[in-house]
């Protein structure tokens, strides 16, 4: 997601909680892998993830000394280059062999209907943009709650408007990835609960029936909705767009986790990642992964720190599960 989605996802949370541990596998399954040399899937920087504050060329300049194999374009720097910029900043890219990650959706399509429809005429041309930056694709978020729909009804306006950005996006070429929001604590914030679990989120995208969207995939989510990896199995490679992992707060059960308050993968070692990452790479997933912790001590560290940090921290579980 990008900045400003960023923010407006941690202005819906507010909960509390403090309990024991709950310790738990995503599976303890028949996933299992030995290491390999020639890793697919791809280590990723947000620096709106990690508390990092850059320029578009300084976190390309991080991912370079940190050893990152993809980044998030920056949107409105590159809306602001001519295209020798752009082909400057892209060749630079392609000589440390760094690719660019999925790009946060715009627009705002959980409120009225109006400011949609003002988000969408801008998409084209955000596409356009991407498409030049050879970016494949968009990823949003859904929240479990609402305090005026339905469930039916808040699942008929989310595939109605995602549908339509589903075309737009697939005109140029390019993927949607959807993600559901695990945590428990969220659902006594609104009146009606909506989609927090993979079968839900299943559903709509089935409903949505358009080829170019996909899944989202976050570690936490799949924690604190208690599904393991056999609930993945329906998935294959390209019908997933973007991946996270993350660890959960110590002191808190699987139930009291907090949305915008979690560990870098392997912080706390309530989440085991490995049989997420085993089963990513058996399917052949060649997309990317990042870490998304929403966690204050990070958020102090300087860029340096924080990018070095995020980086080791993501290939320690990939080393854990035997694909580094």
């Amino acid at each position: 997601m990008n900045k400003k989605n960023m923010s407006n996802r941690r202005g819906f949370i507010k909960s509390s909680a403090i309990a024991s541990i709950g310790l738990i596998s995503l599976n303890q399954n028949l996933y299992s892998l030995q290491g390999s040399s020639n890793r697919k899937i791809k280590i990723s920087l947000n620096p709106y993830k990690v508390g990092i504050n850059c320029t578009a060329l300084e976190l390309l300049e991080l991912a370079i000394r940190y050893n990152f194999d993809s980044i998030i374009p920056i949107v409105s720097e590159f809306q602001e280059m001519d295209q020798k910029e752009i082909d400057s900043y892209l060749e630079k890219m392609s000589e440390n062999r760094i690719s660019f990650d999925v790009s946060g959706l715009p627009l705002e399509f959980r409120t009225s209907k109006n400011q949609f429809n003002k988000g969408l005429v801008t998409l084209d041309n955000h596409c356009k943009i991407l498409n030049k930056l050879n970016v494949k694709g968009f990823n949003t978020w859904i929240m479990p709650t609402n305090n005026k729909l339905t469930y039916l009804k808040n699942f008929k306006i989310h595939k109605e408007r995602l549908k339509e950005c589903a075309k737009i996006i697939g005109d140029h070429g390019m993927k949607l990835g959807l993600e559901f929001v695990g945590p428990k604590t969220l659902m006594s914030r609104d009146q009606f609960s909506f989609i927090r679990t993979i079968d839900e989120l299943r559903e709509l995208i089935v409903a949505i029936n358009e080829k170019n969207v996909g899944y989202q995939l976050d570690a936490f989510h799949l924690y604190c909705a208690n599904h393991s990896v056999e609930d993945l199995k329906f998935l294959k490679k390209d019908d997933i767009i973007l991946c996270e992992i993350n660890d959960a707060v110590l002191g808190r059960s699987r139930d009291e986790q907090l949305d915008n308050e979690r560990e870098l993968p392997g912080e706390s070692g309530l989440i085991d990642t490995a049989p997420f990452l085993n089963f990513l790479n058996n399917i052949g997933y060649e997309g990317t992964v990042n870490a998304e912790p929403f966690n204050k001590k990070l958020n102090k560290m300087n860029n340096e720190d924080a990018a070095r940090v995020t980086f080791n921290s993501i290939k320690s579980s990939f080393e854990n599960a035997g694909i580094f």
